[in-house]
């Protein structure tokens, strides 16, 4: 009987020792190492899986010891199961106990959790970061006071849900930065505006050269909304580029009333801060005839997305777009668009006819075109 015989990292000596026990027993018997991945997952196990390969074609094995040290390496026994059977198992604990390396490996899979991750790495990061920044800026005596702030904001985000829906909102901001996208620049000068507003916004706060406290807080106020409107308009460009580059042109109708409502807000705000402020011309009738006259902004901005919506108009931002039936299947796919015909043309997969679809007959949902009639 022919013996294979493996290990993973500080298993290979245990595994040549077992080789000279069975050696004198068998015919043929090798040590074969296989490697796979850092990072546990399908990437591991393809490597080895063909490593496991290669070596079956040169050294046909009739059946397996299998020696580790690992306890995730029990992962790969189904792979080694489907080559030949596993007559013999060794687990090697070098300098540890079982349940040590057990509760190792539960901690190192627990870790991959991004809710806790955050609760064991991005808390105590943030406040180490404040203490660094509070050191720099000499001012440590605020430190209790802002690790306080931290500590509370979180347990209010977690408490309330908001947790998992900014951790979802970030990691779609940073899957949208590509250098090969048009809008990188603008997602770019986004980041820009959050560090210089941030930076403006410390100097403006440490600053002694304000009269008093109320006139510095309200000049910060309104830096912050400034800088604010200026990374969200960037953002929400950047968003509305990727949206007809990706051919899901169907958003630009909310990315309009997005920046419509930015816009609306920070100018209300702006209002109110100057009746605060006391300017001479700044009552409350003129700020009652500036809410008006955001009301009718919404309402002109609300007219105008209709002209932007495409999920019912013909227009070339439609072509390469699949094309599904009122049920859900698959039909085809949009080849051109006639604007003055106000017609969609798509070919069917089925008989690789080329049919028209007049505006009104389809709606674009998700980046799919769907037939109504």
């Amino acid at each position: 009987m022919r013996l294979q015989s493996w290990r993973l990292r500080n298993s290979i000596f245990a595994a040549v020792k077992k080789y000279d026990e069975l050696k004198p027993k068998f015919k043929d018997v090798e040590v074969v190492t296989l490697t796979g991945e850092s990072k546990l997952g399908f990437e591991s196990d393809r490597k080895i899986n063909a490593q496991l390969d290669s070596v079956m074609e040169k050294f046909k094995a009739d059946a397996i010891v299998f020696v580790t040290d690992g306890a995730e390496d029990d992962q790969i026994m189904p792979i080694l199961h489907s080559r030949a059977p596993v007559i013999s198992k060794q687990t090697v604990i070098i300098k540890q106990a079982r349940e040590v390396e057990s509760t190792y490996y539960t901690i190192k899979e627990v870790l991959k959790d991004p809710a806790i991750a955050r609760i064991v790495f991005l808390v105590p990061g943030i406040i180490v970061l404040l203490w660094g920044f509070l050191f720099l800026a000499n001012a440590e005596r605020f430190f209790y006071q802002a690790m306080s702030l931290v500590v509370g904001i979180y347990l209010i985000l977690k408490g309330s849900g908001l947790e998992d829906i900014i951790a979802s909102n970030a990691r779609n901001v940073f899957s949208s930065f590509s250098l090969q996208r048009v809008s990188f620049p603008f997602y770019l000068l986004s980041v820009f505006a959050i560090v210089l507003g941030g930076y403006s916004l410390y100097m403006t706060l440490s600053s002694t050269t304000f009269a008093s406290a109320n006139e510095q807080i309200l000049y910060a106020l309104n830096q912050a909304i400034g800088f604010i409107v200026f990374a969200a308009m960037g953002f929400i460009i950047g968003k509305a580029i990727d949206s007809v580059q990706l051919k899901k042109a169907v958003y630009l109708k909310n990315y309009f009333l997005y920046a419509s409502a930015i816009l609306i807000l920070s100018y209300l705000l702006d209002s109110g801060l100057k009746v605060i402020e006391g300017k001479p011309y700044a009552d409350f009738t003129w700020l009652f005839g500036n809410v008006l006259v955001c009301f009718v902004g919404a309402w002109i901005a609300y007219k105008l997305s209709g002209w932007i919506d495409i999920s019912k108009r013909a227009t070339k931002l439609l072509v390469g777009l699949p094309v599904y039936s009122k049920d859900g299947r698959l039909i085809g796919k949009v080849e051109d668009v006639d604007g003055k015909g106000k017609t969609v043309k798509y070919k069917e997969y089925r008989s690789n006819e080329v049919l028209n679809l007049k505006e009104g007959s389809f709606a674009l949902k998700k980046g799919r075109v769907f037939v109504y009639s």
